[in-house]
């Protein structure tokens, strides 16, 4: 069997306790908000400090690539990300639930960039997305079993969470097994160039905190049109970030909704679209620019803050027995959600290795990551001072304005010459 069949086989299979771990994960807000009584703030500070965690990505890469064993330093890194899973039963603690979510959090994006060098390295370019759309279904179909799953657990016992967090940390870690194995299938010379780490100096340590924000610079500055797809992107991720302390507040404060309701719609209905259209949307993606597909993809996003706001205002009977238009609608916007994210799933994985050399790819997808970290500093915090002095109905409008913005963005730039290393 060849490298590009045996990763596909261990990427599926990682792909399943990925899947049941982050399905687990996914509720985390609406705990916070609805278990734990979180105030509006404590989801500000979870999801401001979600969103930064992608800062860490580009260090994540500097840590591994200078390793001297690049697969047992994944595997380092992944167990650090989830074993203070295991204290959630003993400290019952709203700042501890928190502490954990962004623990986890840190570490996992400190580690996607090593995903997309064994992409890069283990599959062909004809079969890249292909590959990676069957995976990512597979990640959501065990996603939508398990978010639904622990919807209406948490509806019998809301404290079942401290057993099934701990679950979700054994998963993942089964997953950081697999990638390491992963990762030594890949070409030998994918870290050809880097310098092994062997001592450590006050002079390194400064070298380790400025070298990734340096390369990224000179990233920006050498390669222009990743530079516009990376504006156009982060335009984007505000949009997608502006909401994002808004939905959990807005779920259990305006829409009175319990945990099957919520589950069925961020779980069942969701991750049904994903399944149903990531195939489809690795399809469309193929191996051409990335810019088109995202203004598609962002056009069907900015539908999903409209049609979630218009849910509060419709709340007569919808013909469907026990569910009312305002769940129905609620159901719809998360469908749409669904749809647009399985073309964002792919994009925001692969994209960047249409612009990248084969020697920088994880650099390249570090500085992806990071840049979504950038935004993560204040966009969250733009929602949460709209939803305050405004309403939530002015910050949904205001992210909707931007997925349309970088939309047209990105349809602009999509017939401008780019640099590719396909």
């Amino acid at each position: 069997m060849n490298i590009e069949k045996k990763t596909f086989l261990l990427h599926l299979l990682s792909q399943v306790f990925w899947g049941i771990s982050l399905g687990i994960f996914l509720l985390h807000d609406i705990i916070l908000k609805k278990t734990l009584q979180g105030t509006d703030f404590d989801v500000l500070i979870l999801v401001y400090l979600l969103n930064t965690s992608f800062l860490f990505s580009i260090y994540g890469t500097e840590i591994i690539n200078h390793s001297s064993n690049p697969a047992r330093m994944i595997i380092i890194l992944g167990l650090a990300g989830r074993i203070f899973l295991f204290l959630i039963p003993v400290i019952n603690s709203l700042y501890y639930f928190i502490f954990v979510i962004i623990i986890s959090s840190y570490l996992d994006y400190m580690l996607f960039p090593s995903w997309n060098v064994v992409f890069k390295h283990n599959y062909s370019d004809s079969k890249r997305s292909k590959y990676y759309a069957y995976a990512s279904t597979i990640t959501t179909g065990f996603t939508l079993a398990a978010t639904t799953l622990t919807g209406l657990w948490l509806d019998v016992n809301e404290n079942v969470y401290k057993v099934l967090f701990p679950l979700a940390g054994v998963f993942g870690i089964i997953t950081y097994l697999i990638l390491a194995k992963m990762w030594k299938l890949s070409p030998l010379n994918i870290t050809s160039g880097i310098t092994t780490l062997k001592s450590f100096s006050l002079r390194l340590l400064k070298d380790i905190i400025l070298l990734p924000f340096r390369k990224t610079f000179a990233i920006f500055k050498e390669n222009k049109s990743f530079l516009k797809f990376e504006i156009n992107f982060f335009i984007y991720g505000m949009a997608f970030m502006i909401m994002l302390p808004v939905i959990p507040v807005f779920i259990v404060d305006e829409l009175y909704l319990g945990y099957p309701p919520i589950s069925f719609g961020k779980g069942l209905v969701y991750h049904s679209a994903l399944i149903l259209f990531t195939p489809l949307m690795g399809k469309f993606h193929g191996t051409g620019k990335p810019a088109r597909f995202c203004s598609l993809v962002f056009f069907i996003l900015a539908l999903f803050p409209l049609l979630l706001l218009l849910s509060k205002y419709f709340n007569t009977a919808s013909g469907f027995p026990g569910i009312n238009s305002s769940e129905l609608i609620f159901y719809l916007a998360y469908f749409i959600f669904g749809l647009g994210m399985s073309g964002i799933t792919i994009v925001w994985n692969i994209g960047s290795i249409y612009y990248a050399p084969p020697e920088m790819v994880s650099n390249y997808q570090a500085v992806h990551i990071t840049m979504t970290g950038v935004r993560g500093l204040f966009a969250p915090v733009i929602g949460y001072i709209a939803m305050q002095i405004f309403s939530k109905e002015i910050a949904f409008i205001l992210s909707s304005f931007l997925f349309l913005t970088a939309s047209v963005l990105m349809l602009r730039d999509a017939g401008n010459p780019y640099r590719s290393y396909q």
